[in-house]
């Protein structure tokens, strides 16, 4: 693949047979990226379905909540690509000169420096995801009910996205010596967890509404 070539630009089967690789970047963090970016286009689309005469009373609030949502979407595509990049810059760090003391220290700051960057790339995931979520459950109780089930979907793409990032994060953080910089990394990341199960739930219990 050229290095030009943005991961995010690629076609489904091309990602696909990218993830497929004996390499560690694509990986689960640009898949979380993406589900991300999906479930926010997927919440769009249910909301620009949710419109005209009918839906007067909440067209304005639906058009508000498609304009947030297209821009998560362009942010969680760019994490797409940001997510391996990061994560490549840990195996480069891994990889330098480690034959003097002077070297074995430049060696362990780069270490460092590159997985806390592995760590805060899949956080931006988990807020961008979170951003969506709300987004979805605020609209999904006055959607077109012909695309419930899309709302749903997309708040079930956001809530694996946002865990799937959370994955990312601790597994990167597991390596890091500052603990004040993991502790507020655990802590917010299990915020959004609480915070995206609440919103997840309110989706689908809307959707269900909806479907009845």
């Amino acid at each position: 693949m050229s290095a030009a070539l943005r991961l995010a630009d690629l076609t489904l089967t091309q990602f696909a047979e990218c993830l497929s690789q004996r390499s560690a970047t694509p990986g689960g963090g640009s898949v979380a990226a993406n589900l991300a970016a999906q479930g926010s286009a997927l919440a769009a689309m249910a909301f620009r379905f949710t419109s005209g005469e009918k839906y007067a009373a909440v067209e304005s609030d639906m058009l508000r909540r498609i304009a947030e949502l297209d821009k998560l979407r362009v942010r969680a595509l760019d994490l797409v690509d940001r997510d391996s990049r990061a994560y490549d810059a840990v195996s480069a760090a891994y990889k330098l000169p480690k034959s003097s003391d002077a070297e074995k220290s430049e060696r362990a700051q780069a270490i460092q420096k590159a997985l806390q960057g592995a760590v805060d790339v899949p956080y931006e995931t988990m807020q961008t995801a979170l951003s969506a979520l709300s987004l979805c459950a605020a609209g999904a109780p006055d959607i077109n009910k012909n695309l419930a089930s899309d709302c749903a979907t997309s708040a079930l793409c956001l809530s694996a996205a946002l865990e799937s990032a959370w994955l990312n994060v601790r597994i990167n953080a597991g390596s890091l010596a500052d603990a004040h910089f993991v502790a507020a990394h655990s802590d917010g990341g299990e915020r959004m967890r609480r915070e995206a199960r609440a919103l997840a739930e309110r989706v689908l219990v809307a959707v269900e509404k909806h479907l009845a």
